[in-house]
């Protein structure tokens, strides 16, 4: 098992947001377009990300949030440590993603996600690039009655499995079509849950092909971050 020093801190929204929107079943008008970030191959913490939650009703939404999550409680954005991340293990002991494993949680998109061997990235997807439904977890948050409130999230991981912990020990956890609306329910406890979501989406991360890339460029955000890294041929002298 290979453990990495940058784990599940970067994936691709190679995305279509009302396609994303008709796949988990979305109307288009609570698809909140304006907020969405544009098509990116390299989203990282503290970027906008799409996240898909239900409200009270059952009905979902889709919206751009910050990619860190933030407390309700927290006094400022700034935590002194990350939160882009919510180890499925342990997220509903510890006090900055407890009350969002109880009932705050959510769907992130990705085309696919990167994770590293050592500094080399390798780029992970769907068989024919289905969008992933990686596991998340969110919350309002602004720093005064006068701020508008902020809609923040975090990806939930979880051990690496089989092939892919020869990569990196963590990966994200994705959830099934079939446990969607179970995860999305804000009436069932995470914790009940969590771990039938985590059996249930290991066919979805057996299946799951990848590959080394390139390391980009800094501000380098093309097709090129997510395509096969190029092996030089060996020179012949003849």
């Amino acid at each position: 098992m290979v453990k990495g020093t940058k784990m599940c801190r970067r994936f691709s929204l190679d995305l279509d947001w009302n396609a994303v929107g008709r796949q988990f079943e979305v109307a288009d008008e609570d698809i909140k377009t304006q907020t969405l970030p544009a098509r990116t191959f390299r989203v990282e913490p503290k970027q906008t990300i799409g996240v898909i939650a239900a409200d009270n009703k059952g009905k979902r939404h889709l919206r751009g949030g910050n990619w860190s999550l933030i407390p309700s409680w927290s006094e400022t954005p700034q935590l002194a440590y990350p939160t882009y991340n919510a180890r499925m293990e342990s997220a509903a002991r510890k006090p900055t993603f407890r009350d969002a494993m109880r009932s705050c949680r959510a769907i992130i998109p990705a085309a696919g996600y990167f994770e590293f061997k050592g500094k080399r990235p390798f780029y992970f997807h769907a068989p024919e690039n289905v969008t992933l439904a990686m596991a998340g977890l969110y919350s309002w948050w602004r720093a005064n009655a006068a701020s508008e409130w902020r809609l923040t999230a975090t990806v939930v991981t979880c051990e690496a499995i089989d092939g892919l912990a020869e990569i990196h020990n963590r990966m994200p956890l994705l959830i099934a079509a079939s446990m969607i609306e179970k995860w999305l329910d804000p009436e069932v406890e995470g914790n009940d849950i969590i771990s039938q979501i985590h059996d249930v989406g290991l066919g979805i991360s057996e299946n799951l092909s990848y590959y080394e890339v390139a390391e980009p460029k800094s501000g380098e955000d093309d097709p090129g971050c997510i395509r096969p890294i190029q092996k030089d041929d060996p020179i012949s002298l003849f």
